[in-house]
């Protein structure tokens, strides 16, 4: 009795145990399962946008100026005027410096009773030379003192040019104690003032610059450069022929500007190229390192292709966007960005026009995400960024 009763207790032992299991591997494989499954993320989307839409390229500058020029004296010595202040316009050829010209003044005076000297020097001897040419076409006198008187002339005669070299020396020294203006412009504020000691092509007295017209230097990539140089506004202006420029604050500046410069070649580190437009700055607004934003228009794109620029991520150079599916799942695709609209940019190829793309989230997703749309509007775009 007491073996069956252990048989029988055995066999329920065996059994429990292995329901047990059972149940454990069943909790484990649901674990499992839940695992694989991840919540759906919610991400707000946006449908691809599409309308005629300007092709305005769009670029950061800044100003320069036409010319500049650092102000040094050509003479040393103290200052002993100026003639302007900081900030000041002036006219080519203005006196802005004098410096201490009593030493210029001795050494022109010294070099004119040099030349004096020696003009009479050469008069005496010119006037012997032709006594000697007369006595010796008599032979009154040897050919080697006529050979003689000749030499001695123009020797004399070496010694004038010489003279004149000096003094001519003298008289530009003796001009540049005045510091001019080299042309027409704005000068800077500068701190030598009277009394102050200049070294000649050493001290910097000011910096000048003409800001009429001003320069806009600036870049762009090689691709850009190739579409603009061919493109035309719809009014048939050449894009770089007829760029506007935008300030700082917003403001539009009057007056178109074009490109006039453009460098040798594009650049080994950026594989940019650089540019500069010319604007004209008659009422002097314009100021050099004023930062500008320069607008090229290439006409209007039929049907363009718009989508948000947040909706974008970069990754090593290229561009992507993330689409979502009529499954709600997402997909990677590579795209071309053409000129920036606003908050938007405009596509050049990789999609349809019929995506709808994760605009916020995208930082979330990767490819094959499963996710939980909200759909969003471009007034959205605006009205978030005022939150």
């Amino acid at each position: 009795m007491l073996r069956n009763f252990r048989g029988k207790w055995g066999k329920s032992l065996a059994v429990a145990l292995a329901v047990s299991g059972l149940l454990v591997f069943a909790g484990c494989g649901n674990k499992k399962a839940q695992q694989k499954a991840p919540a759906a993320v919610a991400v707000k989307t946006m449908q691809v946008i599409k309308r005629d839409t300007p092709n305005v390229h769009e670029f950061t500058g800044f100003v320069e100026a036409q010319q500049e020029a650092k102000l040094t004296a050509n003479v040393s010595g103290k200052i002993t005027g100026k003639y302007f202040n900081g900030g000041d316009r002036v006219e080519a050829g203005q006196v802005l410096f004098t410096i201490d010209q009593r030493t210029y003044k001795a050494n022109l005076l010294n070099a004119q009773a040099g030349l004096a000297a020696a003009r009479t020097e050469y008069n005496r001897l010119a006037a012997d030379a032709e006594r000697y040419k007369k006595l010796y076409e008599q032979n009154a006198v040897s050919k080697q003192q006529y050979d003689l008187v000749m030499a001695q002339r123009d020797s004399a005669q070496a010694q004038v040019a010489a003279h004149e070299a000096i003094l001519e020396n003298a008289q530009i020294s003796m001009g540049d104690t005045e510091v001019r203006a080299p042309f027409s412009g704005r000068i800077s504020t500068s701190d030598l003032s009277v009394g102050n000691f200049v070294a000649a092509g050493q001290t910097v007295l000011a910096t000048m610059s003409n800001t009429n017209p001003v320069r806009i230097k600036f870049s762009m990539s090689e691709n850009e450069y190739l579409q603009l140089s061919k493109a035309h506004s719809d009014s048939g202006a050449k894009a770089l022929e007829d760029l506007k420029l935008v300030l700082s604050d917003g403001s539009i500046y009057t007056g178109a500007g074009v490109v006039d410069q453009v460098d040798r070649e594009i650049g080994s580190g950026t594989g940019a190229l650089t540019l500069k437009a010319r604007f004209s700055n008659d009422d002097n607004r314009l100021m050099p390192g004023m930062f500008a934003r320069l607008q090229a228009n290439a006409g209007t794109v039929k049907n363009a292709m718009l989508i948000p620029q947040r909706a974008v991520k970069e990754m090593l150079y290229k561009k992507f966007v993330f689409t979502v599916g009529s499954d709600n799942k997402v997909d990677m695709k590579e795209v071309t960005l053409g000129a920036r609209v606003g908050k938007l940019w405009l596509v050049e190829a990789g999609l349809n026009g019929d995506e709808t793309l994760v605009v916020e989230g995208v930082q979330k997703v990767n490819k094959g995400s499963e996710v939980k749309p909200a759909a969003m509007t471009e007034a959205d775009l605006s009205n978030e960024s005022k939150q």
